[in-house]
Parts: structure tokens; sequence; C-alpha cells
């Protein structure tokens, strides 16, 4: 008994010699350095999302060195497709986690401090002070870094406290005394140590459990005195020191930035998904070829009964009743058939559409001769007419019949003509063969192409015959010309000319906007359309500007710029232009009593220093074209002297009468108005520099009855377009509330929640930001981030707001009764987004939802929600 019981005491001794409280704070560390690296920590979510998106760019990479491959290696299209596709799912799958929602709310909800804290605490009680380990600031602390030093140190501690931690051999200890003396109690000894004193026999019978005791407290006490876990623990205190430090710096210098690195990651993501989802549908040439055998089969069907007809007709003149029947079933039978220029812009659209789909994500069949004459592009020049979306596929010379020659000469002519369907057009055509020639043809359409201006001549349609003549359709002016006008109109009122010069000045504005120089501008070259709007044709010179000019210039000297005169420029600028609008301004203001704002602009307009001369922009802020601040009852637009009574007035006295206020509310209610109208019916004052505004009921008193019926229509327009607006947030509030409880089913949960996010919800096709703000412009740009995108198709057309109107007023999403290229009411556009939404979630259920019972489910989860005003009333999934 007494080698047990000194054992007994060496043990006791070394245990108050060890103590237990550093493995308590071991262990509680232990779990603390767990949370830093459990699975919905930050450090652990932007690891996994950096990792996600690293593999993702990689892969989108690879791609994009194959799309440049394959151009001149057709045989890698099938690897460049796999390429595509895996770069889609990784990075659908690494948007589709959403690691930056849940780390923005980790970012409003986690408490750093605390944690650090904690951290801190536990490293002062373990090491005997407060950790001392700095990270240099320049040294920039990864979530990956933070979880491998993190790791390193739980891995320490763990292996420590395995080697050092007496706790688990002293509760073996207990176990075996404890044993004992169950084992005695069983044997009716009452008292171990009297067991000892007054029964061997007995004591025999328990020296098995004895021997435990002693094999236990053995055990313990070589644990309690091994001389290597003392030296183990410096290394294991330097590794804890490492995890926190790098913990600090993470949490206090580099969590924010992590969080928008990675919001920055996801929208490059975004942008890249963007680019590569569209060309998982590969080129289908199926609608283009069954709309041109319909093309050809309509166009033969209606030249022989047109043929017919004649004849028919010939025999009605003298034949019978029934010659006459006839007539009539042949004129009700081409009646009936659709118009072949219809089904030709139907053709040109889908063309292009296909074309452009080609060229950026399928470029090697630009290629594929058989792929192109599938769709009736056989050369080069038909593949670029094509693309614009220009090209008449079956249109021919004498499809026209010719009713004046406008401008003969030896290189082009100029002609009206009527078509078959009995419209009144011009056709122009250029003589090819000459290099000179086919050069203005071909600059002529691109840059009509890409010009969308009420104020500019736009093309009907451009076609070629016999690879000699190419031929553009353009519409036919009835006003005739500005010069002929000014000749016919010496009387004319100042109102009238400032509105020709306006509209000239606008159109001039966007053709500079677009990057052109029309370099012959004269009255012979602006037509006038109903009500006198003037537009700018007569492109066969027109430059791009800063660029070395291809061609001499063609201008007609009196109203060519000085430095052209000189010809010691090889590039022309915008200047050129408005040196030119001066002096057909001059022209069109000769006869009139010019204000001194209009003499000081024209001279202006004509300076001889290029750069002294106003831009378009400039000159339609010209106060020749606004407001003359003079004196009381003097009307600033027109100048006219009013009495009080007959205008209205701002705060400050700036005085406007009647009649230009009416012409100023009828302006108002135009698309893309200087004129801005709010919601109140209030109007600023026209007076540059003046903010002041002059109120709704002030206006509405002062105009007669057909103008008030304009301001009505402008409020009524403010109040839809509001409606519309929220009713629009309404439907996106509906669907995040109708989707906020997915369900248990994972798969079924995953698919609702992209439904809710990508597919009902409208947003910024970069950054997600959900969209319903609408002012009638398509050309709609996020509030989130720089990103421009398409009201009709949604497409992020980049950074640049001219890029977005070019790609808004030729997209192919636009409805066919939309006429302006650029603006649209509200109503139209929600209607196009109703069906955006179907198109979307059509194409989604049929295409992401692979297996049917998960499609079934989904589908039951949302038909709650599918209402007319989300996605129309006939939709089918």
């Amino acid at each position: 008994m007494s080698a047990l019981e000194a054992l007994a005491a060496q043990a006791s001794l070394a245990r108050k010699m060890r103590g237990t409280d550093t493995f308590d704070q071991c262990s509680s560390l232990q779990d603390e350095i767990a949370k830093a690296i459990m699975p919905k920590s930050p450090i652990a979510i932007l690891a996994k999302f950096d990792a996600q998106q690293e593999n993702a760019k990689k892969k989108a990479e690879e791609f994009e060195t194959l799309q440049e491959q394959v151009r001149d290696a057709p045989e890698r299209a099938f690897e460049r497709n796999q390429a595509r596709e895996e770069a889609v799912r990784l990075i659908e799958e690494a948007l589709a986690d959403g690691s930056e929602v849940e780390l923005e709310t980790l970012r409003k909800e986690f408490d750093p401090e605390n944690v650090l804290n904690n951290f801190q605490e536990l490293c002062c009680a373990l090491t005997g002070g407060y950790p001392t380990l700095d990270l240099p600031e320049d040294d920039v602390v990864t979530p990956e870094r933070v979880r491998e030093t993190v790791q390193k140190a739980h891995g320490a501690l763990k292996a420590w406290m395995e080697q050092g931690d007496a706790r688990p051999a002293y509760e073996r200890t207990i176990a075996a005394m404890d044993s004992l003396v169950e084992e005695a109690a069983s044997k009716g000894i009452s008292s171990i140590f009297t067991t000892f004193l007054m029964h061997p026999k007995k004591r025999r019978e328990l020296e098995p459990s004895i021997r435990a005791i002693e094999d236990a407290l053995t055990e313990e006490l070589n644990v309690l005195c091994a001389a290597d876990a003392d030296a183990a623990q410096d290394s294991v205190l330097e590794a804890v020191k490492l995890a926190w430090a790098t913990l600090t710096a993470f949490y206090e210098r580099f969590l924010a930035f992590s969080i928008m690195r990675s919001k920055s990651a996801a929208m490059e993501l975004g942008e890249s998904l963007s680019r590569l989802k569209p060309g998982l549908l590969s080129p289908s040439t199926e609608d283009v070829q069954r709309l041109f055998k319909d093309l050809r089969s309509k166009t033969r069907k209606r030249k022989r009964l047109a043929l017919d007809l004649e004849e028919a007709r010939e025999d009605a003149r003298r034949g019978t009743e029934q010659d006459h029947a006839e007539v009539v079933r042949l004129e009700g039978e081409l009646s009936q058939i659709e118009s072949v220029y219809k089904l030709d812009s139907e053709l040109r659209r889908k063309r292009a559409r296909l074309l452009r789909h080609t060229e950026e994500h399928y470029p090697e069949l630009l290629s594929d001769r058989k792929w192109l004459e599938s769709i009736d592009v056989t050369d080069p020049a038909t593949q670029k007419l094509s693309e614009l979306g220009l090209l008449l596929t079956n249109a021919k010379r004498e499809d026209f019949q010719e009713l004046a020659d406008l401008a003969p000469s030896s290189g082009k002519s100029v002609l009206q003509v009527r078509d078959s369907d009995g419209r009144v057009s011009v056709l122009k055509s250029f003589h090819l063969a000459r290099e000179e020639w086919s050069s203005r043809f071909y600059r002529q359409v691109t840059a009509l192409a890409q010009l969308q201006s009420a104020y500019i001549v736009r093309i009907q349609g451009v076609f070629m015959q016999d690879a000699r003549e190419g031929y553009i359709l353009m519409p036919f002016y009835e006003g005739g010309d500005l010069a002929t006008w000014i000749v016919d109109n010496p009387h004319a009122d100042l109102g009238t000319r400032r509105r020709i010069a306006i509209g000239l000045l606008s159109g001039l504005h966007d053709l500079h906007l677009r990057g052109f120089v029309h370099c012959d501008v004269k009255p012979e070259n602006v037509f006038l359309a109903k009500g006198l709007s003037p537009v700018l044709g007569d492109f066969d010179g027109v430059q791009s500007h800063n660029v070395t000019m291809t061609q001499p210039l063609q201008a007609t000297f009196k109203y060519m710029a000085p430095e052209l005169r000189h010809g010691n420029v090889d590039k022309v600028e915008p200047p050129v232009d408005m040196f030119s609008v001066g002096v057909v301004l001059a022209d069109l203001f000769e006869d009139a009593e010019m204000s001194d704002a209009t003499q000081s602009l024209i001279s202006d307009l004509q300076s001889a220093d290029p750069s002294q001369r106003p831009t378009a922009l400039e000159a339609l802020r010209h106060e020749a074209f606004q407001v003359e601040p003079v004196k009381v009852a003097s009307c600033t637009i027109c100048l006219d002297n009013c009495t009080v009574s007959e205008g209205v007035s701002c705060a400050d006295g700036h005085f406007i009468c009647k009649t230009c206020l009416g012409d100023s509310v009828r302006a108002a209610a135009e698309p893309q108005a200087h004129v801005k109208i709010s919601q109140d019916g209030s109007m600023r004052c026209v007076t540059p520099d003046c903010n002041l505004l002059i109120s709704g009921a002030t206006i509405g008193a002062a105009l007669p009855d057909e103008v008030f019926a304009a301001l009505l229509k402008i409020l009524r327009e403010h109040f839809e377009r509001d409606a519309a607006a929220e009713q629009e947030r309404q439907v996106q509030q509906r669907v995040q509330t109708a989707l906020q409880d997915y369900g248990e089913e994972f798969e079924v949960r995953n698919h609702l929640r992209i439904i809710q996010a990508e597919v009902l919800t409208l947003s910024c096709p970069r950054c997600k930001q959900a969209f319903v703000d609408f002012e009638g412009c398509c050309a709609l740009e996020c509030a989130a981030c720089p990103c421009h995108f398409c009201a009709w198709c949604f497409e992020d057309t980049g950074n640049d707001t001219d890029a977005c109107h070019r790609h808004v007023a030729s997209c192919t999403s636009k409805p066919r009764t939309q006429t302006d290229p650029f603006f649209s009411s509200m109503d139209v556009v929600q209607r196009a987004w109703v069906k955006l939404r179907a198109d979307r979630l059509q194409y989604y259920l049929r295409h992401k939802v692979a297996n049917e019972a998960t499609r079934d489910a989904v589908y039951e989860k949302l038909t709650p929600l599918l209402t007319p005003d989300i996605v129309g009333s006939n939709f089918i999934p």
C-alpha cells in the first residue's frame, strides 16, 4: 500500500505544479480558431469565391484564345464550343453561389472586433501577455493566407494538447479508483484501508484493480513530467501569435477591400457571362431561309399576277362583263399578297441579327461560302450590307417606275420612283465600276446605317445589280429642297425660319455626335418634310472626322470653309460643316429682320478660325434660338412687343408671349425636346441662366384650348410613366415576396432563386441592380455601375452612351410599330418587358431545368405568380 500511496502523492504534486488552466484555455482557443475558418465565415466564403472566379476566369481566357484561333483553324470549333460551355457553367456556379450577397450580409452583421477581442484575451491568458507580433503595413493578407495560418495554429494546438494534456490520464486514474471501490463494495468490503491491514486474502482478490490504479497513476505521472511538452509549447505559441496577427490584419485592413474586390470580380463575371452565354445558341439559318423562300415565291406570284392583270385590263377595254370581273378578281388577288418590301424588311432584320450573332460567336462561319450562300450572301459586299440590315434581297431596277430624274451626273443618278406597292421614293444609283463612286456608295451606306435622326435622311434599303450598279432607296420629301423654298418664300415669318434652322443644326449635332462630317452642307442638300421639318441629305462626300481623307472633296465653293478652299488640310473636322451652315443660315434669314443675336451667331459660324466657330450644340443653345433678355413686355423668344396679359412671366419678369408659349408646349410633347414640362405642369423659364419656374396654373390659364390639350397629354404621360414605374416596382416586389419561401428541395430552391434574381427581375445586365425607372429614352444607364444597356433587350452595350444609343436605334427586339429610334412610351416598353420576361422564363424552364419532375415542381411554385402583367396572358412553359 505504501508504494501506491507514494505514487499517488507524486502524481498529486505533479498536478499542482502543471495545473489545468493552460489546457482549458487551449481548448477554448481551439474553438475560437475553428469559428474563424468555419464554412460561413468571411474568410471561408472569400477563399471559396476567389477560387471559383479564378477557375472561371481561366476558362473564359481559354475560350477567348480558342475564339481567335478558330478564325484560321475552323477544326478547333468543337474545342472552342466546349470551352465556352465550361466557362458559362463555372461563371454561373460562381454567381449562383451568392458569395457577394453573403459577404454583404456578413459585413453588416459580422462583428470582427468581438472575434478579435476573444482571440486576443485567450492568447493573453495562454502566453501571459498580449501578442505583439505585427505585420508590415504594405503586407497584403489574402483570405487564403489567413486560412492557412489559422489552420496551422489549430493543428499545432491539437497536437500539443494530445501530447501534453494530462487530463485524459487523470480521468483514467479516477476511473480506476472508482472501479476499485465498486469491486470492494461488491465483495462486502466496506473499507479498503481495513482490508489491507486485516484481510490479506481479500486484498489479493482486489490485486488486479489495484494494479490498474498503479498503471493509471504511472501513465499520468509520465505525461505530467514529460520534458518535451514544454519545449513544444514555444512553437505552438508562435503559430498562435502568427494566426492572431494575420486574422487581425485581415479584419482590420482587408475585409472591406476583399468584399469590394469580390463584388468587382462578380461584376466582371457577369460581363463575361453576358458575352459568352448568347454563344451557346449556334446560328440557325432556318428562319432566314424560310423568309427568303417565301419572299421569292411571293415576288414571282406578284409579277405573274401583275402581268396577268395588265393583259386583263387590255382585254376589258373592249371586252365583256366577264373580262371586267376578271380584272376585279386579279386586283383583289394581288391586293391579298403581302407586300414584298414588308417581307424583305423582316428578312433584312433577321439576316442582320444572324450575321451579327455569327460574327461575335461563330466567326469561322463567315469564311464558309456554303453557309453564307444558304442565307443568300454571295460576296463580301452583300455580306457587309446584310450585316447592316439594309440588303434588299430580291429588288431589281426594273421593279421601280421612274417618275423624274432629280440630279443626273456621270457617276450616279438620282431618280424619283414608284415601287410596286405604289410608294414614291428616291432611288440613287452609283457606278461601282468606278473606284471613286464605289467608295462613296459604301461610305454613304455605312454612315447612314449608323445614323438614326429625324433630321437626317434614312436608308430604306440597298441592293446591287450585276455587281456594277449599287442602288440606295430613300424617302421622297414632298417639301422639296431648302434652296427652292428660300426662293419661293421670301416673306416667310421669322418663327418658320427659326424652326428650319434649329432642325438643320439638330441634324448636324446628331451627325457630329456619331463621328461624321457631311462636307457638303448647302440649301440644295437640305430637304423639307411635312411641317417644313428639315432633313439633311446627299451624303456622297461624308467623311469620318479626324481621319485622313481618302477621296477629294466635292463641296460647293460658296459654302466651303476657308481651310478647305486653301487645300491645306488632309483631315476634316465638324467646324467645316459649321462654316457651311453659317452661310446656309445667312441665306435662310436674308430677307428677314434678323435680331442681333442671330446676326452674331451667323458671324461666329463664318469665323475664319475654325476653333472660334460654335459647335452644333452650342449654336442650338445660342440666344438666337432661345431667349434674348430684353425689357418688359417684349417676348424673350420672338421679341414681339405684347401686353403683359398676352403671355406669362417668371418671377424675374422674363416674358413669353402666348404664341411662343404654345410653341414651347408643343415642342415639349415631342421626343428629345429641349423644353421640359414637369409633372405639375410647370416649365423652367427659357431665358438663358434663369432657372426659375413658371407655374403650371399660370401656363394652363394662358394657353388656347388646342395647346392646352397638348399640355394635358404631357401631364398624362408623366402620370402614366410614374404609375407604370410604380407598377413595375410592385411587380418586382411581388416576385421577391412570392419566392422568398423557396421550399425544402435544394434543386427547386436554387432554380427559384435564379428565376427571381435573373429571369423575372429586370436588372442591370452587369451588376444585377434591379431597374424600374424609365423616362422615355430607351438607352438606359445603371444607377449602381457605369453600364449602359438597351431597354428593349437589356443587352450590355459597354460604358459609352453613344454606343448604347446606336444599339437602341437598331435593336432587333424593338417592336415593329416603334418608329422613334430612341424614345418610347412607358406602356410600349412595359409590353416589351412582359414579353422579355416570358421569353426568358420559357428559355430557362426548357433549357436550364433538365429534370422534368423538377421543372414541374418549379412551375407549380411559379404558377400563382405568372399573371398577365408579369409574363403576359398566353404564357406557355
